[in-house]
């Protein structure tokens, strides 16, 4: 079995989200016994963030930290969408429908003009491993998001 070359990391900004929760709980400490007890969950609250609070990526093969993007894609555009990221074609004819199905995830560095693109298909279940990652151009990043517009379907 293939394993995923995607690894989530920690950035500068989610340490200093993860600091600030802490420090508001040791901030509620020297009051009286109501407040400490706040300051106590608060405190449970900022740590029970660590595992779960990454919003960088680490690529193999790849220098720098990056930041996602996802795109929700129609799995009938498959051959049109990978065929386009890998180069094979400049025209991206994406068929409009409301079946979602797959993704094409953007991997951006920040800092720096590197974007790659992972195509994933959810009858596949195993992100990262079945296609491969590919680096793209900006333009052609651009092309893909004008493409293939995100609907945003309002909160209930």
């Amino acid at each position: 079995m293939k394993k995923n070359p995607v690894k989530t990391v920690f950035l500068a900004s989610d340490i200093c989200v993860i600091a600030a929760v802490v420090a508001l709980g040791f901030a509620f400490l020297p009051f009286g016994s109501g407040w400490r007890e706040l300051g106590y969950v608060i405190i449970a609250c900022g740590l029970s963030m660590v595992p779960f609070f990454h919003h960088g990526y680490k690529i193999e093969g790849h220098v720098g930290t990056f930041r996602l993007e996802d795109i929700t894609v129609s799995r009938e555009n498959q051959d049109i969408i990978l065929s386009f990221l890998e180069g094979e074609t400049d025209e991206l004819n994406v068929k409009q429908s409301d079946q979602g199905g797959a993704l094409v995830s953007l991997y951006h560095r920040k800092g720096g003009n590197e974007i790659l693109a992972q195509y994933f298909d959810y009858a596949q279940k195993l992100k990262g491993v079945e296609f491969p990652i590919i680096s793209i151009t900006p333009e052609r990043c651009e092309k893909l998001k004008q493409a293939c517009p995100q609907k945003r379907q309002p909160l209930i």
